[in-house]
Parts: structure tokens; sequence; C-alpha cells
């Protein structure tokens, strides 16, 4: 079938294709229409031009547009390679302080030696100890108690007839020589640390300095297990010699053999300035950071504060803030499809149920912090006065944080991860230095200036991360929640076992997997 157009629509159409001149050339050859056709001689030229105006105004706003759109496409991604990069070398400010007694001197270098150090005990010491042991008063505990009121007063009776009458202070002093003790002055205060080199270093192997930081209520003391595992590797079959370690270990100011501040604020962001400086004092300048609980904050801190001299960062807790409603649909989701948010399955079994893990757990055992971070001084004072006291307090910790379940435990399950010895050699750098105050007051410092701890989250740590997530720790931060903080998480750890006090407790897996670490860094 076929359509055929009539002359006069066969001509207009052929005019329709063939121009404007066409068009008013069609139009004028219409018999009886002069006067239209003088009309339209005079609006059609009007018209041609107005459409060529309108044509070229079009092609001119599409060429604006394209080169709107270029230029707004270039600008953005100045502006995101501006923003990342700005993230990527934002830090937090060093600054400087003071910490001694008085105003700071306004002349003469501060002295920057390094000095040995021993630590010393006496008969005077160990006749108050013991003297103040005989006192002991002891309060009954109700029945079937085991730790769920605190630390159970019929195991402490226990462990006070074991520390007066079978454990040998002078002994653990020894034993707390082994290592190299040291004090130099920083921002007006003594600092103590140990620094242990290796006594072998394979041919052509470099070693590596590691920064090793602790928290509360631990000390250096906590390392000393895992120090001859990362400074004589081959020794104890940890590998071939490839990562080798020279081990620095500082007491936080206020902690043990540091020197207490005199001043108000010492916080995280002054000990992270000052163990730079001891760093820097000792001769380094790239090194790596381990911390856990106190010890996590102040390397992260020390990470975002200097990051072109920390090679990598190793943590056995993280502080990540949880308060952000895309968190908290996260969390939601997470209990019901964990892989829809990040989440793997061994993250959902340690995370949920989630108020039990994170809500009540936590608040049974963070009463102590409240405490802490208001009026420290209070508490501190009575258990500055009494061993017992100070022993309950410190070691009710070293259950619960060490495996949850030792809160059903008589004994707390003390002594199946610990021997008395150590737990009690623990107890006495806090008790022969009278620090227990001054660590406690550490949290007032923190808490008062950043009460959920997440100020510094803002600062991105951008070192090479690695995270050793063990599975008794009391809370359990996944590394998709980490990554918000650690943006270069070169290895997360789901490790088999143990809790809080890593080092202590699990040395050899904590060791193993910092070498793991190290490795990788290297090998970038």
């Amino acid at each position: 079938m076929s359509f055929a157009l009539s002359p006069r629509k066969r001509h207009c159409g052929r005019e329709r294709g063939g121009g404007e001149a066409g068009i008013v050339s069609s139009l004028a050859e219409r018999p009886g229409e002069d006067e239209q056709t003088d009309m339209w001689r005079e609006i059609l030229p009007n018209a041609r031009e107005s459409i060529l105006s309108q044509i070229r105004s079009f092609e001119y706003s599409q060429k604006n547009a394209a080169l709107v759109s270029a230029a707004a496409l270039g600008l953005g991604g100045m502006l995101l390679y501006w923003l990342r990069s700005g993230r990527k070398i934002k830090t937090i400010d060093m600054g400087d302080g003071w910490w001694g007694a008085g105003e700071r001197p306004l002349k003469g270098k501060e002295d920057a030696s390094i000095r040995p150090f021993r630590i010393e005990t006496s008969d005077k010491e160990i006749e108050d100890l013991h003297r103040r042991l005989d006192q002991f008063r002891f309060t009954p505990h109700v029945e079937g108690a085991a730790f769920h009121y605190g630390f159970n007063s019929s195991y402490l009776r226990k462990v006070v007839a074991y520390w007066r009458n079978q454990f040998d202070w002078r002994k653990q002093v020894e034993e707390l020589n082994k290592y190299p003790h040291f004090h130099t002055t920083i921002e007006g205060i003594d600092i103590h640390f140990i620094h242990v080199k290796p006594s072998y270093v394979p041919h052509g192997r470099a070693v590596q300095p590691l920064l090793m930081v602790h928290g509360w209520p631990g000390s250096f003391y906590e390392f000393y297990k895992i120090i001859p595992l990362l400074t004589e590797p081959a020794k104890h079959s940890l590998n071939e010699g490839d990562v080798v370690f020279e081990v620095i270990c500082p007491s936080i100011p206020g902690y043990g053999f540091s020197e207490a501040p005199h001043q108000r604020e010492f916080d995280s962001i002054a000990t992270a300035r000052i163990f730079h400086k001891l760093m820097n004092r000792l001769g380094f300048k790239e090194y790596y950071l381990q911390g856990g609980d106190w010890g996590s904050r102040i390397t992260t801190n020390m990470a975002q504060m200097l990051p072109q001299s920390v090679k990598g960062l190793h943590l056995n807790l993280v502080f990540i803030a949880r308060q952000s409603l895309g968190k908290l649909i996260r969390t939601v989701l997470g209990a019901y499809v964990p892989w829809l948010v990040g989440l793997s399955k061994e993250d959902a079994r340690r995370f949920y149920p989630f108020m039990q893990k994170n809500v009540y757990d936590v608040l049974r055992e963070s009463g102590y912090l409240h405490i802490q971070a208001t009026k420290p001084d209070t508490a501190g004072c009575g258990l500055n006065d009494s061993p017992v006291g100070l022993a309950a307090y410190i070691l009710e910790k070293f259950s619960t944080w060490t495996d949850k379940s030792f809160l059903y435990k008589d004994d707390g399950g003390l002594e199946s991860k610990y021997s008395l010895d150590e737990l009690l050699t623990n107890v006495m750098i806090y008790w022969v230095t009278s620090s227990i105050v001054s660590s406690m007051r550490y949290y007032k410092e923190n808490f008062s200036k950043d009460p959920d701890l997440s100020a510094h989250n803002r600062v991105g740590v951008y070192v090479p991360t690695g995270i050793a997530a063990f599975p008794q720790e009391i809370v359990h931060i996944p590394r998709v929640w980490a990554k918000d903080v650690y943006k270069n998480i070169i290895s997360y750890s789901y490790m088999p076992r143990g809790g809080h006090f890593a080092a202590f407790e699990e040395p050899r897996l904590l060791a193993q997997d910092i070498m793991q670490f190290v490795r990788k860094v290297e090998q970038l």
C-alpha cells in the first residue's frame, strides 16, 4: 500500500525540506493572498532573525553547559582530591608542656641525659608491708558470691597469707632488674623506661625499634614475658630471625617508677608527645608502636601526632565511639543480616546479643571508671594506705577482664592464667611507688576533656595498622567499625583465646601477631 500526496502537499513538503527561502516563496505564490503576502514579507525576515538568534543562543548555551559541566567536574575532582589529601595530612598538634613542680624555668635547657636506674627495696619497706598485712581485717562474703560482688574475701584471705608468708619481694626485685632500666627528664618530670636490645642479630637483618605502652591497672611488667620473644625470636622458635626488635617499655607518668605530673590536665596527648620525645632522645627517627588499654589510646595519638615517625601501629584494643545514627542502624541490622553491614560471622558471634555484651557487661565492669573519672583521690587515698585493699581492687580486674566466665569462680580464675608471684609483683609496683592515686587521676584528666574518648577520632590514623582482637576483651570492635578511624588496616586478626592483658596472658600469640604485622609493613 502506498500513500500519495496531492501536488500542493507535495510542494509544501519539499519546501519544508528546502530551507527558509522556500517557505517565503511558497506563501507568495498563493493566489488571492497579496495582502497576506506583504504582511508575511515583513514578518518572516524578523522571524528568521529571531529563529536564527534562538538557534545560536541554544548552541551557545549547550556549549556553555558542556563547559560548565566540565569545569564543575574538574573543580569537583580537585575539591575531592584536596579534601582527601587534607584528611591524610591532618594531624594532632604536638604542642608542648610542663608538668614539673612550680613554674617552668625561664632559662636553661632541660637535662636530656639518660640515667641508668635500678629498683631497690629495704628491710624497712618489707617490714612495713608485713605489718599492714598482719592487720588485715576480714569481711565475710555472702554465700555463693564467687566474684559477682567483686573480689571474693575468702580467696583474698588466701592471697594475703601467700603474700605475707611466701612471696619474696627481694627475689622479684631481682627479676624486675633483669632488663635495663633508665630515667630521663622530659617536660619537668622523670620518665622511667626499660630498653632491651637483641643479644644477636642475624647478618643483614634490620633491628626494628618497638615502643610498647601498658595501661591500667597494669605496668611495664606486663611485657616481661613477651620481650624475649620479640628480641630473640629465633631462640624461641618463632621465626628464622627475619623480624627482630629492640623493645622500649616506658611507664606512663604517674604509674610505677615514672614521676607523677604536678600540674592538672595531663592526658593522653601529653603522654604521646612525651613518648615521641623519648624515642627521639634515644636516637630513633622511625619506630613501631604497640598498645592496649591506655596504651592503645596513647600510641594512637602518637600516630595522629607524628605519622611520619610511626612505621606501623599495632593494637590489641581500639576505642571507637558508637553514637552515630549510621552505627545504630548497622548495629540493629547486624543482628539479622551481619554480612549486609560488613560484619563477619565471628564479629556477630562476639558482638551479639548486643545489650548483654555491650551494655550490661560493660556497665558491670566499669564502675571503677566512674569513680576514677570524677573523684579519684577519695578512693585512691584508702587504697594507697592498705596493701590488701589495693590488691583486691587491682586483682579483681585481672579476673573478669581476662575471662568473663571467671565471674562465676570462687578464686576468680586468677591462678589458671597467672601465678600469684606475677600478680603480686604488679601490685607491688603500685604499692612501693605510692602510684595508685596518680594512676587513677589519669582517667579524670582524659574523661574531663573528652567524656566518650571520641574527640580525636576526627583525626584519621593513616599509618599502617594491625589489630589483634582477643575474644575475651571487654568490648569487641569489628574491622568495619575500626576503619572509621584507622584508615590503613593491613592486618586484623581474630585471636583464638585471651583477654584484656594480652602480653601478660598470651605473650606468644601476641608476639606472633606483631611479627606478622611488621612483616607485611616491611614488604609494602
